[in-house]
């Protein structure tokens, strides 16, 4: 049997791979369906790779050629949480949900910080000054997928009830207030409500037109309307306990339509034909036919479908030598090297022992070896990372972030932070601490050994570590079970999410058991600052605050990711933030290049 997704021939005894009804996955699961991959591709036929000239030097001055399967490796057919929108915290997840459903704007240039229209007409209204009211007009027209229509089945229950219905501005305030109504049964899984509780009306003016009064003033209020899981969804697909979590509820109003999810194979979306096209519906985009994430995370597997052309792009999971020994080989590739702002972190509760102790967390925060993290998963290809990632406007200037106790590189001041804070540590009485690691990615949990020899050998101590899934992560900050957790987490655009709700007192995401009036307030304080210098040094005030007076999140490194794509492959943005598969509709296969020769048929 194929694996589904690898475009290839039938070979006999290649076992598939496990279809999970459950979303606990499982460091055995995960490395199963890596072994299935590599079984299959290695019967797949295929042809050598033609290494043709450099990509052409203009594809903006072309007619895109229109058509075809855009293949992509990736994690969105692993379903961590749900498959609500509003509700998952899974990264590859909303970035599935970005290419389905559509927002009031959206970010055009996320590391800039560039926010245009996507269901709106034109930007907000903003009254006042400082601003406390916007008003919001939809485009008329914009009509819900009719995914039955588009795949050639008969329609779902969902899609009876609205597939083909016009959006409206009721549809905008219910997606909204939906993520305020604290009396829902899933109130806890809307770790975006910190947003929105800076909400005080919603106001359907006329069927395209909305306006929002705010609390107070909001500096970052447009952003909410733009953020990552800002979607607006249809109040039918709702059910009665106010979930969305099934395939059949996965109807917006985006580019393109999600044909089927199969966990851990594959996420198949295809061209939707009734999308509004923002401002240049004359355009006709998407351009490709539809778009495969195909599940894969070995190396090997990822590099043999990329030379075969099986895959159209790709990057390095643990092992960056041979995405650079591929450039080498191959001219004329496509190539970025960009950080992710997905990264890794440690959360510590501080309501309990023995983190409750200062003197304990800024130990362990002296103690960790973050270049060692860097070279350990990436080889060498990271960052180390502060409170906020170095890739926004917000971060500490690296220069001070380096200078700072615990990200120090130099011999000697490294002897010094790790003499620290074995002299904390003994303080505090020697206490044992146990780690909670995520399995996911695997070269994550690979790492547990070695951050456990790290720490005995700094702390001088007992330190113990455990592997779980990603769920077990989320349920136990959710729960307050685990007191040492070791994960990745998605990142973000704007300041507020990086801190607000990890570090308010209110925060939806402080599962640290975090309670400081001081720090609520420098965090009140930086949402009301419109100006964007001044809410930048109120950023970097908070997050020397937080270094040196808190140390319940001690962020540790994030990858530089080493890409690959054919020439053919237009439209090639690698990915920097989760959930802007939206981009996908300007993307093209041009079949006229010489690189497109000996790419496999099939989707």
């Amino acid at each position: 049997m194929a694996v589904k997704g690898w475009p290839s021939g039938r070979r006999k005894g290649v076992r598939a791979l496990p279809r999970l009804a459950g979303r606990r996955l499982s460091r055995r699961q995960f490395l199963g369906a890596a072994a299935g991959l590599a079984a299959a591709l290695a019967g797949c036929g295929g042809r050598q790779v033609q290494q043709g000239p450099p990509p052409m030097a203009s594809q903006e001055a072309e007619s895109p050629v229109r058509g075809g399967i855009l293949r992509l490796p990736g994690y969105e057919a692993a379903v961590l949480d749900t498959l609500d929108p509003h509700q998952t915290q899974f990264g590859p997840i909303y970035s599935s949900h970005s290419a389905v459903f559509s927002k009031v704007l959206r970010y055009q240039d996320p590391l800039q910080g560039v926010i245009v229209p996507d269901l709106a007409l034109a930007m907000p209204e903003v009254i006042g000054d400082p601003p406390l009211e916007y008003v919001v007009r939809l485009r008329p027209g914009v009509r819900f997928q009719r995914p039955g229509a588009v795949l050639g089945r008969p329609p779902s229950r969902e899609e009876q009830m609205v597939g083909g219905r016009e959006l409206t501005a009721e549809d905008v305030k219910f997606s909204f207030e939906r993520q305020m109504n604290q009396a829902s049964p899933r109130w806890p899984f809307y770790y975006r409500a910190y947003q929105y509780e800076t909400i005080e009306s919603i106001q359907v003016v006329d069927r395209y037109t909305l306006r929002f009064r705010t609390r107070g003033p909001v500096a970052p209020f447009l952003h909410y309307l733009a953020d990552t899981n800002a979607f607006i969804v249809a109040r039918e697909v709702v059910d009665a306990n106010d979930e969305m979590n099934r395939q059949e509820a996965m109807i917006g109003t985006g580019p393109f339509v999600w044909e089927r999810l199969e966990v851990l194979q594959q996420s198949r979306f295809v061209r939707n034909p009734d999308w509004f096209g923002w401002d240049r519906p004359d355009l006709q985009r998407p351009y490709l036919d539809g778009y495969t994430s195909i599940f894969a995370f070995d190396d090997a597997v990822i590099e043999a479908a990329f030379r075969e052309k099986r895959i159209d792009v790709a990057l390095y999971q643990a092992n960056p030598q041979w995405v650079l020994r591929l450039r080498q080989e191959v001219p004329g590739l496509q190539t970025a090297d960009v950080g992710l702002a997905a990264w890794v972190n440690a959360r510590l509760r501080a309501d309990r022992p023995p983190f409750n102790d200062f003197r304990v967390r800024r130990a362990v925060h002296l103690a960790t070896d973050r270049q060692q993290i860097i070279d350990a998963i990436w080889q060498g290809y990271g960052k180390m990372h502060g409170p906020v990632s170095p890739l926004v406007h917000w971060a500490l200037p690296e220069e001070e972030l380096t200078s700072l106790p615990g990200y120090r590189r130099g011999r000697r001041e490294r002897e010094e932070d790790v003499a620290e804070a074995r002299r904390l540590y003994e303080a505090a009485g020697r206490p044992p601490i146990e780690v909670t690691f995520s399995n996911i990615p695997p070269g994550l949990a690979s790492y547990a050994p070695q951050y456990k020899r790290q720490l005995e050998q700094a702390l001088g101590g007992q330190v113990e570590v455990r592997v779980v899934s990603q769920n077990e992560i989320s349920d136990g900050h959710r729960r307050g079970t685990i007191a040492f957790s070791f994960a990745y987490d998605n990142g973000w655009i704007d300041l507020d999410d990086w801190l607000y709700p990890y570090f308010h007192s209110r925060g939806t995401k402080n599962s640290f058991g975090l309670r400081d009036p001081q720090l609520d307030a420098m965090l009140e304080a930086q949402r009301r600052e419109f100006d964007r210098d001044r809410r930048r040094e109120l950023g970097w005030q908070l997050q020397r605050y937080l270094l040196e007076r808190v140390l319940v999140r001690l962020d540790m490194a994030s990858p530089v990711e080493l890409w690959v794509a054919w020439p053919y492959y237009r439209g090639f943005r690698p990915l920097v933030f989760f959930g802007t598969s939206y981009q996908l509709a300007d993307a093209w296969l041009d079949s006229r290049h010489p690189s497109f020769r000996g790419r496999p048929t099939g989707s």
